[in-house]
């Protein structure tokens, strides 16, 4: 068993805890994990990404080109800036919500719709949703990155379910902000399953 995931985001998004929770989701369902980041000027909205391959067949801690399975973008043009690491098989979960980099005052203009649409064309199974107002109206915007984990494990992206990936969270997460990220998990678990249907 293999199974590669990216995340990628911009600093202050959660990016590496993101990818701690799947790590260790991984870890307590008995797989082995390999996870490597890289950081950028994160304190500066600067770009994140963070690798986590799960499977005993893992050799090294970064995914090759084309070996994603899947790919988690906190922010659309992040995960547009690394669709290069996504197989052809892989499937995507972005959030709709756009980080304007402060750089976009060179005269480059970001249309976050055009970049979630060459995503849904270059991309299999894309869920996309505006996870961080989904997290705003369960209690906290800094739930998206929960959101956006619960809506892949809801869509069975991950080689774990909910339950277990809960169970992770539950631990991971301090006790004054459990509710609130229940409350954003459980409420990206029902969009999924909402999407699903439709």
């Amino acid at each position: 068993m293999k199974f590669d995931i990216l995340i990628a985001g911009v600093g202050g998004q959660g990016v590496v805890l993101a990818s701690r929770l799947l790590a260790t989701a991984a870890i307590d369902a008995g797989y082995h994990v390999a996870t490597a980041e890289t950081i950028g000027m994160a304190q500066r909205e600067g770009s994140v990404t963070s690798h986590v391959r799960i499977g005993d067949e893992v050799c090294g801690s970064l995914i090759p080109a084309g070996n994603a399975d899947l790919i988690i973008g906190l922010e659309p043009a992040e995960a547009a800036r690394n669709i290069h690491f996504l197989s052809k098989d892989g499937s995507i979960v972005v959030n709709e919500h756009a980080v304007i980099p402060s750089a976009s005052a060179i005269n480059t203009e970001y249309i976050p719709e055009q970049v979630i649409e060459f995503l849904k064309e270059n991309c299999q199974e894309t869920i996309n949703v505006d996870f961080t107002q989904l997290a705003k109206e369960a209690g906290t915007y800094r739930a998206a990155n929960v959101a956006m984990l619960a809506a892949a494990a809801g869509a069975d992206l991950l080689p774990f379910n909910p339950d277990e990936l809960w169970s992770v969270l539950e631990k991971m997460v301090p006790e004054k902000y459990r509710e609130l990220n229940r409350k954003a998990f459980d409420m990206s678990l029902e969009k999924v399953s909402d999407i699903r249907r439709a």
